[in-house]
């Protein structure tokens, strides 16, 4: 679910992608709504749709605004984008009320700007679904979970290994902070702050952050300064052996990354360029393949050029990148389970009928199922046959919760991309920037402390 909203342009308006078919079939389908970055989609277990956004207000499924969903991520931002869309990344994500039938916990990152456009502050919103006729109803909303003024990093969700909680993951934008939440049938409890044992030197870029398809690891990506990949422990929600990646080449801008379905492989996505790494190594930096330099193509025309976006692996097991501009096209890795050239990776594998603006919604996996002997997997919370994949239990081979290895540069002779070093602004700004808007007190120059 994506696209732009009502226009009089033919090439304006919503579109869907079904993943019943094999391959999936991309179709308009007209909206109230504009999607641009911010997306927000949920469905039952049936896979029917059950409401969506673009963070200005929740619509059912009459695609009218459901009952109290109005003025979502309310402030400034909202008053002034409100017959828009709201400018923001993908910082947005449903989640199953544990223990509960029909109810849904909607996480939601809101923009402000301070000295700088900052992702701030961090709410919930609750569904019942049972409400108004089925229609649905939000019953607490905009709820508070971390406070305004800071720049938060973009969330993440894995499910508990005890197969019916949730854990979600955030941080704080250039701070070795890392901050967890747990949904369980009681609510959200935290955060639960953690202190990572090393940080880059200099500033974050507000990145696409990932946790592996199967639980057992969580990435944090630092914009042109490197990763952090932990280990995590889906019974406490613990923190281990940090693996830090510097990156030598500031050309690279990592502000997306996006596991392949065996948890194996992380694609590492620039403005130009794609690469992965096998983060199951144990020499991950000799891993380390570049897949793609983006072709330098537009769709349907200069200046929409279609360079590589926010990515997400998709029902079917490819991954699609929506692109950088409005355009009629997006990319696809074909096989990301396979290693190096043979992932195949499509640049304007897809047509679209519409204009897309970036916009890739993000979903947890929701069908990752209990951690299965582990300590916590007291509950069965899975049955033989429901669609759950239970992962196996593994004692960790060593425990780190304080100390990292520090690998070698990535990149060092990495081809060097167009990008320039100076400032690239954020998701939102890009957005802000896209409505002929230009925000105030935004100049930020590489390096400088916000």
């Amino acid at each position: 679910m994506f696209g732009y909203g009502i226009n009089n342009h033919p090439l304006f308006g919503g579109e869907n992608i079904d993943f019943n078919a094999s391959p999936p079939i991309f179709y308009p389908d007209q909206k109230k709504i504009d999607f641009s970055f911010y997306c927000g989609v949920c469905s039952d277990s049936s896979g029917q749709l059950a409401f969506y956004t673009n963070g200005l207000a929740i619509r059912d499924i009459s695609h009218n605004v459901m009952m109290n969903g109005d003025t979502l991520n309310p402030g400034p931002i909202w008053i002034q984008y409100q017959n828009k869309y709201y400018p923001n990344g993908p910082f947005c994500f449903a989640l199953p009320a544990p223990g509960k039938q029909n109810q849904y916990f909607y996480f939601h990152m809101a923009t402000a700007i301070t000295n700088s456009v900052i992702t701030s502050p961090f709410y919930y919103s609750l569904i019942d679904m049972e409400s108004n006729n089925g229609l649905g109803r939000v019953i607490k909303k905009n709820q508070t979970l971390l406070p305004p003024n800071k720049d938060y990093i973009a969330p993440v969700a894995v499910k508990h290994g005890n197969g019916r909680d949730w854990w979600i993951i955030t941080g704080e934008v250039s701070t070795p902070l890392l901050h967890t939440f747990l949904l369980d049938s009681d609510g959200v409890h935290g955060p639960f702050t953690t202190t990572m044992p090393f940080q880059f030197s200099g500033t974050d870029y507000q990145s696409v952050n990932s946790i592996s398809p199967n639980g057992k690891y969580y990435v944090r990506a630092a914009g042109r300064l490197g990763l952090y990949i932990f280990d995590f422990d889906r019974c406490s929600g613990a923190f281990s052996n940090l693996k830090a990646l510097p990156f030598a080449n500031l050309d690279f801008l990592c502000f997306a990354t996006v596991f392949a379905p065996n948890s194996k492989y992380l694609y590492l996505s620039s403005w130009r360029v794609v690469t992965v790494i096998d983060i199951s190594s144990t020499d991950i930096i000799s891993t380390l393949d570049t897949l793609a330099y983006f072709d330098g193509k537009a769709s349907p025309q200069e200046p929409l050029i279609t360079g590589f976006w926010n990515p997400n692996l998709g029902p079917d097991g490819k991954i699609y990148y929506a692109t950088t501009n409005s355009t009629l096209s997006m990319h696809q890795i074909h096989n990301p389970d396979l290693p190096g050239q043979a992932a195949d990776l499509e640049q304007h594998g897809i047509t679209l009928p519409k204009y897309n603006s970036g916009t890739m919604c993000h979903f947890p996996n929701y069908r990752l199922g209990e951690w299965e002997d582990s300590p916590c997997d007291t509950i069965n919370a899975q049955i033989a046959g429901d669609g759950f994949t239970k992962s196996d239990w593994y004692p960790p081979a060593v425990s780190k919760p304080e100390g990292y290895t520090l690998f070698p540069p990535l990149f060092e002779n990495a081809k060097p991309s167009n990008t320039p070093k100076e400032h690239i602004p954020n998701m939102a700004e890009l957005a802000l920037k896209q409505l002929g808007k230009e925000p105030q007190k935004i100049e930020i120059k590489a390096g400088q402390k916000k």
